[in-house]
């Protein structure tokens, strides 16, 4: 592959943060509205931001979505106050802990409807203009598990990752995220290699372009082995999960996908459920989105055998998510103070912890004796 594609790029930026770490960036709800009301009415927010939430709403109620005209302040409000919340959190990680990787779910944005997907395009380019405006890479992945025919993932892709400009003339990318995830269970189709035609379809064209596609492998929720861990006869026994790893490594070589040592194709693999290595060798050049750090429990020593052993980017090769930690690191059952007011003070607490808890990993005897190395000593 001749493009340096963006999984290149996210193992330079993990360099310059010195830690694995990824930002989830999830609005969850706090219970009750009460209880939201504290947590992300407590950041000022801008009236022009509740202005342009409530003109949202208002042109919403005409089109018949069925806003009522009481509700409508509310749910800018509402929205408008989610807004300041994250795009603060942003602005510490950024400034205070120097972390330059982040993921928002779309299924937060998506419970809010047509103002969650305009939240969710306000944080992704408030990402990309403080990457202008402190002259530094940030890497942002949308956690979407799309999955599906070949012509309804390419839609995906276009608005995802991809630009309107050769499907509808008008050069827009109406995220231009770096990297996505997919869902394997509807086939290769989700990879959309070709068009049916034998030509490179969108996501090939994509990836070669710079842009990162992430396969749902082994997940961190508990019933994911349900399925990921039945066995394939066809496949001499291999678990359906392992299966997976192997065909798009197959993907990755025969449309040449690596550049610089990494696959342009990486893999979701929870720190949930205990891991040995194995993905590592079926698939070396690939990089590994973990998620379950924080509120799933997720350990480190479950993970750390499919880092990378060996070559330029020897102990890197997985990205570290955490989502609740990140956004609500004042709460005592994440190590927190208990208040909401200490959020700058108790992040930046958090994030030391975890870049601590973090190397102390990389020392485990068995991981030493892997070769796999902290890459963060100066």
């Amino acid at each position: 592959m001749e493009t340096k594609h963006n999984f290149v790029e996210l193992a330079e930026v993990q360099r310059e943060q010195e830690t694995l770490y990824c930002a989830g960036l999830d609005p969850h709800s706090m219970g009750n509205p009460e209880k939201n009301k504290a947590v992300y009415g407590s950041i000022n927010c801008r009236p022009d931001l509740v202005d342009s939430y409530f003109e949202l709403a208002r042109q919403a109620s005409f089109c018949g979505i069925g806003l009522q005209m009481d509700d409508r302040l509310g749910f800018a409000t509402v929205m408008a106050q989610i807004e300041s919340y994250l795009l603060n959190v942003i602005d510490i990680l950024v400034e205070k802990c120097n972390i330059r990787v982040f993921k928002p779910q779309y299924g937060f944005y998506e419970q809010f409807g047509f103002m969650g997907s305009f939240l969710l395009m306000q944080v992704r380019n408030y990402i990309k203009h403080l990457e202008h405006k402190e002259g530094i890479r940030l890497i942002c992945i949308l956690d979407c598990k799309r999955g599906d025919i070949d012509t309804t993932q390419a839609a995906y892709f276009q608005g995802l990752i991809g630009n309107l400009y050769t499907d509808w003339g008008i050069n827009y990318a109406p995220y231009d995220f770096d990297i996505i995830n997919v869902t394997p269970y509807m086939g290769s189709d989700v990879m959309v290699l070709n068009n049916g035609k034998g030509q490179p379809g969108l996501g090939l064209k994509l990836m070669r372009q710079g842009k990162g596609i992430i396969g749902v492998n082994k997940t961190s929720n508990p019933s994911g082995p349900e399925y990921q861990e039945l066995r394939a006869q066809e496949r001499e026994g291999k678990t359906i999960q392992m299966c997976h790893v192997e065909d798009l490594y197959e993907i990755t070589k025969y449309h040449g996908l690596e550049y610089d040592e990494l696959s342009a194709i990486g893999l979701v693999v929870g720190s949930t459920h205990p891991c040995d290595g194995s993905i590592r060798k079926a698939f070396p050049s690939t990089t590994l989105l973990v998620p379950g750090f924080g509120a799933q429990g997720g350990k480190f020593s479950l993970i750390m055998p499919e880092l990378i052993r060996e070559g330029k980017w020897d102990g890197q090769g997985a990205i570290f998510s955490s989502s609740r930690g990140t956004l609500y690191p004042f709460e005592k059952k994440y190590g927190g103070s208990g208040e909401v007011k200490n959020l700058e003070s108790d992040l930046v607490k958090a994030i030391q912890i975890f870049r601590e808890k973090e190397e102390e990993a990389y020392s485990q005897p068995e991981v030493i004796d892997a070769g796999i190395i902290y890459p963060f000593k100066k």
